[in-house]
Order: structure tokens, then sequence, then C-alpha cells
């Protein structure tokens, strides 16, 4: 066997014996995408935490930390809380309060999408928006104030919310997992007023099921007016004259 054909043979040997590896590797890489303008970005998919129950961690907030996101909002690792970044602020609420755990500061997301505004311009809600018409009136508003809704924005609400519910993560459901499932043990809160503020992502088509639930445009968490606490919105609609907080174009 000649030079060429004994290293030939030896890179196809060496190219073999690393395929194994490339799935195991692969399976544990989670999808980060980054769109403009925003700056937006996110870690993980909604589709597989609700299909598969991956709460494995995709980010360690001190990597997304040092962006200074203005907003954010996710899931902390292994299903025990909600992430959120109100005006760069970090609060996390967990679903098991009593147990000790980590320095936020140091935690891990499961699944986490960040943005950031340079300047807001405030909206006043005029009307009450029921739950139903709450992301088609984002999206009006954005349009009518300069932005683009075919693509990722951030956005903030001041004020009141109606016909709530939201909830925290507490833990896995240790069960199966899919459509019709629950995707987690949760705490849950629902009621027909609360006041407070929220922070959320409008999504582009193309995040929908990443960044949000499988047929919708919004990801959106409740922080109570006070930054205790927050909480993730499964169904909410907005009090008239609570102000809807969108960048400048």
């Amino acid at each position: 066997m000649n030079d060429a054909s004994s290293w030939s043979r030896k890179a196809l040997l060496a190219v073999a014996a690393l395929l194994p590896a490339i799935p195991a590797r692969s399976q544990q890489t989670s999808l980060h995408t980054s769109h403009e303008p925003y700056g937006v970005e996110t870690w993980g998919e909604f589709r597989k935490i609700i299909m598969q129950g991956d709460f494995g961690a995709k980010v360690q907030l001190p990597e997304v930390l040092r962006k200074h996101p203005t907003v954010g909002v996710g899931a902390v690792a292994d299903g025990r809380g909600e992430i959120t970044i109100q005006d760069g602020t970090l609060i996390i609420s967990y679903g098991k309060p009593a147990i000790t755990h980590p320095d936020p500061n140091m935690e891990a997301a499961a699944l986490l999408q960040v943005a950031s505004a340079r300047e807001w311009q405030r909206v006043t809600v005029d009307r009450d928006v029921a739950p139903a018409q709450i992301e088609l009136y984002v999206a009006n508003a954005a349009r009518s104030h300069g932005l683009d809704a075919d693509k990722s924005f951030p956005f903030e609400i001041e004020g009141t919310l109606i016909s709530y519910l939201m909830h925290v993560n507490a833990a896995p459901t240790g069960g199966p997992h899919g459509m019709g499932y629950p995707i987690a043990v949760t705490v849950e809160s629902r009621g027909d007023e609360i006041d407070g503020r929220v922070a959320g992502l409008y999504v582009s088509a193309d995040l929908i099921g990443i960044a949000t639930h499988g047929g919708e445009r919004i990801h959106a968490h409740w922080v109570a007016r006070d930054g205790s606490s927050t909480a993730h919105l499964d169904q909410w609609g907005v009090k008239a004259g609570a102000a809807l907080l969108l960048p400048k174009a």
C-alpha cells in the first residue's frame, strides 16, 4: 500500500470513528436563534418541552445577562420555575419556594427568549381587550406605531389584567408527554382582575412552536408591581387604561 492509500484509509477510519458521536452530541445541542431588530434571541423549544418534557439546561443565565437584554421570558431548567427579565431586571419565581435554590443570577434556562428596546413608546389601551383578542391587539398597535408585525419585537404592559390564568412550574411530571398531557407540575392562579406588569415577546411566524405555544405569536409573563414574583401567562386580557409599551420604531 502506498503512502497516499495509507493516508486515505487512516482518514476514513478517523471519520468513521467520529460518526457515532455526532447524533449524541446533536441531541444535547439546544436550538439558538437570533433575529433583528431588537436583538431577539431564543434558546430551547416549546414544542420539545410539550412533546418530550425536555427541561434540560439550554443556556446559563450569566451568559445571557452579560448582554443586558431589556425583556426576557422563559423557564428554569428541570422545570422548577419561571424566568422573567423586566426592564433589564432578572426575576425568578419557583413553584416550590420552601426549597433552597441557587443564586438566581447563576441559574440555567430550559427555554428563554430575550430582546432589547433602546426606548419605549407608550400606547394607552382605550378599551377592555379580551384574551381572545390580545394577540391581534398587540399586532395592530405595533403596526400603527411604525413596527413591522411580521418580525419579532418585545413589549411591556403596565396596568390591570383581566380574565387571567397563569402558572409557575414546580417540577417535571415524571409521566408521559405530548398533546393533552400536562407540561409540568405547576402552581396555578386565576381570577377576574390582577394588577401588575407584563413582559412579553411577539414573535415572527418562524418562531411559533419554538418561542411560543403552537399557533400563538405571544409569549408573556406577569410581574408583580414590586418585582417580587412572576408567572407564565396562559390566558390574559387587558383592562382599559393600561399602558402598552412598544419599542420606538
